[in-house]
């Protein structure tokens, strides 16, 4: 026969406890708030913009709370795979008034090969050097260029539509890529006449619109503005 002071141990242990000891061992079984998950501003939804006016809000958003801005802010902002409007993003820097410091076009002339290029190529993820990547641009002259071209994108915007399509879609996406990647090999010559690469980077701007946009008339349209570009190349080499 057991001892009392012995079953009076056994009861106590099998017996009901108190409800703090029972909030205790709760409270000691739940995880700390640091072993949660988060989730990394790398698994982030991509802005996907699908006109002018996204692609500026992409490049406000890459600018949001920073001083200064890299080209590689705008391309995870944007998204890696999404070549038109990364195409775009130079082409509008130099339809801006920051092309009329020297040496602005010819660096988003090269900007645009790169890019363009491999969308003919057929690439899904764009690369680019390290050294453009970290290439950077002030906020205060970023937020003045977006301000200079708000207007006017929300014009052209508005003129858009889903007109002759075929033009834009696969495969002939890489055709208009491709005279993407000749006006900005030229580009450099352009800018030894002031604000003429404007010409060159609204034509650009056209082409990647209408891809955008499913929209064959701007592909048209910058067709027309193209030729304006050769001539007035040719008025400047005669």
């Amino acid at each position: 026969m057991a001892r009392p002071g012995l079953r009076q141990t056994a009861c106590e242990r099998c017996g009901p406890q108190p409800l703090s000891r029972l909030q205790d061992r709760l409270t000691a079984a739940r995880p700390e708030p640091s072993a949660c998950p988060r989730v990394s501003n790398s698994m982030e939804e991509n802005c996907e913009p699908e006109s002018i006016e996204d692609v500026l809000d992409c490049v406000e958003d890459a600018a949001e709370g920073e001083k200064r801005v890299s080209v590689a802010d705008i391309v995870d902002q944007i998204g890696d795979g999404a070549f038109p409007p990364l195409i775009m993003v130079p082409a509008l820097i130099m339809i801006s008034p920051a092309s009329a410091v020297f040496g602005v076009s010819s660096f988003c002339g090269l900007l645009i090969v790169l890019i363009a290029i491999q969308m003919v190529v057929g690439r899904h993820k764009l690369w680019l050097p390290r050294l453009l990547l970290e290439r950077e641009i002030s906020k205060t002259r970023l937020d003045k260029a977006v301000s200079f071209l708000s207007k006017p994108a929300r014009l052209v915007d508005g003129l858009t539509g889903k007109r002759l399509a075929f033009l834009v879609s696969p495969p002939l996406e890489r055709f208009w890529a491709a005279v993407c990647v000749c006006l900005a090999i030229v580009t450099p010559i352009f800018e030894l006449v002031p604000m003429s690469a404007t010409i060159i980077a609204s034509a650009v701007m056209l082409f990647c619109l209408a891809m955008l946009a499913k929209d064959g008339i701007l592909a048209l349209m910058g067709l027309a503005v193209v030729a304006l570009a050769a001539w007035l190349g040719w008025s400047v080499a005669t």
